[in-house]
């Protein structure tokens, strides 16, 4: 028999965003409809481009969407991009506390980090459960990014209170065996706690393929030619390394070899001035690129980059990943080996991996490639293909969510 009991998916960013996050709550939501009532309350379309802003209130093919207007701060300014995240924390909670009932359920996602407080609140209030995708570890990601030391008062509470709340939720979906780890220190002191599972992000195997004369045609319209790709695409946060690569690029002497980042972000105007200053011809700097141009610019790369800032294992694990495998391309991960990509790449030979620690060996390793590697490049991205369809497809990681939900888990 379907379950259609009622339950409320809150997210600061949603359809029609292209952000990640946007786009893996939307898939998400629309899955659960298939057993469940869903009601969407996130922000306006707004964060990546103004041009898609919506009105307060817009409808969903498949659900209702009930939007609250946030204040046109620059999520770039960190004291700006922090009063914007609390203030729409409280107005989405609000919403959830006014239009919801008794019983009713709850699905969040783990960012803005002020949302999960308050959200706790509210369901406790409510006698609802709250299930909790965790993409981002709060407040040991403030440590990694160096924003706080972890040795001080601040951190010493954040990181009560926060403990404090994911042990009331119901159940977390982490999406990374690193990350869940994490989870159970943090919550070994508590006698009850949340169920915790591993459902990890997916690869859009079916928009995301092998196409080779696409990315040709990209790589020709970038001045690109006979070069082995190194791509980075995404956000250019505090948490990536991305200057610490930009210093092995400066240092990478090797004429086949070319660094391509897409997108924007808090460090890439440091990044470009960095290459510009050193003079480098080896990096190219793209503005982002639309959701539905994923196929043609990944394929346009050899091999893709995900890198992350020391001391964010357990923290994060990078969406990217997963239509870098769809694009059949291995993947260069800079981190720690006991992170979730590094231990999927190692165990599936779809890739290298280097300690952010180490960079010496990574810039060997690109110095020393030459058109001999190409072969054992192209083998590891066949593979890197067939993991992406066979363990990671959408359909597969949408029913691991889907059974999680129905069941109560």
């Amino acid at each position: 028999m379907v379950n259609k009991g009622k339950l409320w998916v809150v997210s600061e960013l949603f359809f029609p965003e292209e952000t990640s996050t946007a786009y893996i709550m939307t898939k998400i939501a629309e899955t659960l409809t298939r057993e469940k009532k869903v009601h969407v309350i996130c922000g306006d379309s707004s964060y990546q481009n103004s041009n898609l802003k919506t009105e307060a209130r817009a409808d969903h093919d498949q659900f209702e969407v009930t939007r609250v207007k946030s204040l046109s701060l620059n999520k770039d300014r960190l004291l700006q991009r922090i009063l914007r995240l609390i203030l729409l924390s409280i107005q989405l909670s609000y919403k959830l506390l006014t239009k919801s009932a008794k019983g009713d359920e709850v699905l969040i996602v783990t960012n803005p980090a002020p949302l999960v407080l308050l959200i706790v609140l509210v369901c406790k209030i409510k006698r609802m459960k709250c299930y909790a995708v965790v993409h981002d570890v709060f407040p040991e990601n403030l440590v990694a990014a160096k924003l706080i030391k972890p040795d001080g008062l601040v951190y010493s509470c954040l990181k009560s209170l926060f403990d404090g709340a994911y042990s009331k939720m119901y159940s977390l979906f982490v999406i990374g065996r690193d990350m869940k780890i994490v989870f159970e220190h943090k919550l070994e002191r508590f006698k009850t706690k949340p169920t915790i599972n591993i459902v990890e992000n997916w690869a859009e195997t079916v928009a995301i393929h092998p196409d080779k004369e696409e990315g040709d045609l990209f790589l020709k319209e970038h001045g690109i030619k006979d070069k082995i790709v190194f791509q980075f695409a995404g956000n250019m946060g505090r948490v990536q390394g991305l200057l610490e690569l930009c210093e092995v690029a400066a240092q990478v002497k090797n004429p086949l070899v070319h660094f391509m980042f897409i997108g924007d972000g808090a460090v890439k105007e440091d990044m470009k001035e960095f290459v510009s200053k050193k003079g480098m011809d080896n990096v190219s700097f793209i503005n982002p690129m639309p959701r539905n141009m994923q196929n043609k610019f990944l394929n346009a790369a050899n091999v893709g980059i995900v890198s992350l800032q020391s001391g964010m294992t357990g923290l994060g694990v990078p969406s990217k990943s997963y239509n870098i495998l769809s694009a059949g391309n291995p993947i260069l991960f800079i981190g720690s080996n006991d992170s979730e990509i590094a231990q999927m790449i190692n165990e599936n030979n779809v890739g290298w991996c280097f300690n952010i620690q180490d960079m010496d060996k990574l810039v060997s390793f690109l110095n020393g490639l030459s058109v001999k590697d190409i072969d054992d490049i192209s083998n590891k991205g066949t593979r890197a293909r067939d993991l992406a369809v066979n363990r990671y497809s959408e359909e597969i990681i949408m029913d691991k969510y889907l059974k999680l939900v129905v069941n109560g888990n």
